[in-house]
């Protein structure tokens, strides 16, 4: 989920109106060169130079690009349940003010907490349980930290899923981590699944590669 607090524009969605394209839409469309990204899926090592980062996800992971527009990476480990996925959007209007994430959330918490409600309602077609947003830090870059659990039913399976969503401002760039997973599976070792986010490495502008 991306947390952006703007007002709807009568002839244009959201999106549309202060997203760029999709990494995907711009790859698909030649704008970016095939070079600006790397999977090397003997290491399942991902880096993308347009956005400037990279994770090193663990060899047993399941890897690609993610079904979502925004996503760029997707690892999944079957045998514990684990989604870990990596969303990057690129504002339109380049930021003129230095807010990092946490300040963005204090300044618009009441409308960002209703949105997230309202894509968990939609989406999975349940409630937010145990929410609690705290400020952390991926990399030394400070995070807005969300955390909560839903209800999944399914067939004839019924079980809580947790999610740990850090979302980090760098530059005009919006990156959401998300980890997700069974809640007994998470309360087992919580601690190895909150390190899950120091396989992510920002890289330096010097790596950056833009558009043609």
């Amino acid at each position: 989920m991306i947390l952006v607090s703007c007002n709807e524009h009568k002839n244009q969605t959201k999106e549309e109106k202060y997203l760029e394209k999709s990494y995907k839409e711009q790859r698909s469309n030649g704008t970016l060169s095939e070079h600006s990204e790397n999977f090397d899926l003997s290491t399942n090592i991902y880096s993308n130079y347009k956005y400037l980062i990279s994770i090193d996800a663990p060899d047993n992971w399941e890897v690609d690009y993610g079904s979502a527009k925004h996503t760029i990476f997707r690892g999944n480990n079957p045998e514990l349940a684990l989604t870990f996925s990596i969303v990057v959007v690129e504002l339109k209007t380049k930021s003129k003010n230095s807010q990092n994430a946490w300040e963005f959330y204090l300044d618009n918490k009441i409308k960002l907490d209703g949105e997230l409600n309202k894509t968990v309602k939609t989406q999975f077609n349940s409630e937010i349980q145990n929410y609690k947003a705290t400020k952390s830090y991926v990399r030394n870059i400070v995070s807005a930290n969300h955390t909560y659990d839903f209800l999944v039913r399914s067939t004839d399976l019924e079980y809580v899923n947790h999610v740990i969503n850090h979302q980090i401002y760098r530059d005009d760039y919006i990156y959401t981590l998300t980890a997700q997973m069974p809640k007994v599976v998470y309360d087992e070792q919580p601690e190895y699944f909150e390190r899950l986010f120091n396989l992510v490495t920002f890289l330096p502008n010097s790596e950056k590669i833009n558009e043609k």
